[in-house]
């Protein structure tokens, strides 16, 4: 195909935001759409002077049938006739989004993110070349607001956003029509981008025409003013985050204390960037979601949140936030050691050091949930510290009866991924000390106590109660 119109017009934002650096392998992300096509000739007109070699890819999501099919073999000719190498791959994306508990929109999303990801890693790309245009970042702003967003969300399509560039993304979709026809490229059409079923069609093809006509007919353009200027103010806040992360950083969570001291916009920040951590990516995290946990360590109190679809969790307690996937829940090996009287015992597996001493001097009052007074009268035996058993059970300070301790992390709100490390203090005959939850009324020091062990727990380690 030969070019007519100068592919450099187009793809002037790759020269603007110095999107690729000589030498890069750049995998071109191409769908057969007329957006996708126009990146890709024209980054194959320019590769010489951008001196960069390409490599297409093509995932087929199987949601249009047949068209999906013809959609693939489709690219896999255009990368042929171009001389490319090409990389398709097929996705169940309906059951990706059954798995996953959502949307077909969200489910297509995630597997074209993964399978972009995995090729650019299997064929050594540099850049991921997305073929977004200026239109597209307007509506995603549009939509974004209308979900409820906050900087980030108006800084939604940067034109560089780690290893992946978007070429079009200073260019309207008008421009890119005009460039197909001057160069006669061939292109597939979704029918589907005119469903208006879709929200972002919607806002496409019906919410920006109306305000082009009754309110402004310049919003794209006042759009994408208010994206840059969003993406520089994010960009400072997120410099100011690493650093902020580092001082925060205490055993393995981050000083809540601290936290709050930070201004509010940091604290979000914080809060998102350990959620990315985990997650990959921020999509249905919510404004709401993360304002929870920044107004839950403002008020001080200890808190578990669940977010999203139960993926992530954040924790308050003891004055440390923390942040775990759900499927981070420990493993724990069985364990059992005896506790050195007066002395220091390791439990390793779960990271715990216990500290004990003799006193015949001792007051409940100030004791922290991390402590635990004995009436030495009370044990049989020796002391043994290890893990929670099937069937445990404890007689709760202040009460009579027993009670089994599943029943106690359920009403102490303990969660489950904390459960599989908690560790008791026994004798030969009881649990004398759920260590961080509760201690027992068979063993409490009273007026008649001469003698009293007093017991320390510390935390060497990850994700303990």
């Amino acid at each position: 195909m030969e070019s007519e119109e100068p592919a450099t017009d187009i793809i002037s934002a790759a020269k603007r935001h110095l999107m690729f650096c000589a030498g890069d392998r750049a995998l071109a992300a191409v769908s057969g759409g007329p957006d996708s096509v126009a990146m890709l000739h024209a980054l194959h007109a320019s590769s010489s002077e951008l001196e960069i070699t390409l490599h297409v890819a093509h995932l087929n999501h199987g949601i249009r049938g047949e068209q999906s099919n013809l959609d693939e073999e489709f690219v896999r000719n255009l990368a042929h006739e171009f001389g490319l190498p090409v990389t398709t791959r097929r996705a169940d994306v309906p059951a990706l989004a059954a798995e996953m508990h959502i949307g077909i929109e969200e489910a297509a999303r995630v597997a074209r993110h993964r399978f972009l990801r995995e090729t650019a890693a299997s064929v050594a790309a540099s850049k991921i070349a997305i073929a977004h245009t200026a239109d597209d970042r307007a509506e995603t702003i549009v939509l974004n607001i209308i979900r409820g967003c906050g900087v980030d969300g108006l800084a939604a399509m940067r034109a560089v956003d780690g290893m992946i560039v978007r070429p079009l993304i200073e260019t309207t979709r008008a421009e890119v029509e005009q460039y197909i026809a001057d160069n006669s490229l061939p292109f597939r059409i979704d029918e589907t981008n005119a469903d208006t079923t879709y929200a972002r069609n919607r806002v496409r093809h019906e919410l920006i025409p109306l305000i082009e006509h009754e309110f402004n007919a310049q919003v794209k353009p006042a759009l994408i003013r208010l994206g840059e200027i969003a993406a520089s103010q994010s960009e400072l806040i997120q410099t100011l985050t690493p650093p902020a992360l580092g001082a925060l950083t205490y055993r393995d969570g981050l000083d809540a204390q601290l936290f709050a001291s930070l201004p509010e916009a940091l604290q979000f920040q914080v809060v998102r960037a350990e959620i990315r951590r985990l997650k990959g990516d921020l999509a249905d995290v919510t404004f709401e979601q993360v304002e929870r946990i920044v107004c839950g360590v403002r008020c001080g109190e200890g808190f578990t949140i669940t977010l999203p679809s139960g993926r992530i969790y954040a924790s308050l307690k003891h004055g440390v936030l923390r942040f775990h996937r759900a499927d981070q829940i420990a493993v724990v090996p069985a364990f059992e050691h005896q506790v050195s009287v007066p002395g220091e015992t390791m439990a390793p597996e779960i990271g715990l050091r216990l500290q004990t001493a003799v006193t015949d001097e001792f007051s409940v009052a100030g004791l922290t949930s991390y402590e635990a007074l004995i009436d030495v009268r009370a044990v049989v035996g020796a002391l043994r510290v290890r893990n929670v058993k099937p069937g445990d059970c404890i007689v709760p300070l202040g009460m009579s009866g027993h009670k089994k301790l599943q029943d106690v992390f359920v009403d102490k709100k303990i969660p489950k991924r904390q459960r599989a490390r908690a560790a008791v203090v026994c004798d030969d005959e009881k649990i004398l000390w759920v260590v961080g939850v509760v201690t027992s009324e068979l063993s409490k020091v009273t007026p008649a106590t001469r003698e009293a062990i007093h017991l320390t727990a510390m935390c060497s380690a990850s994700s303990w109660i």
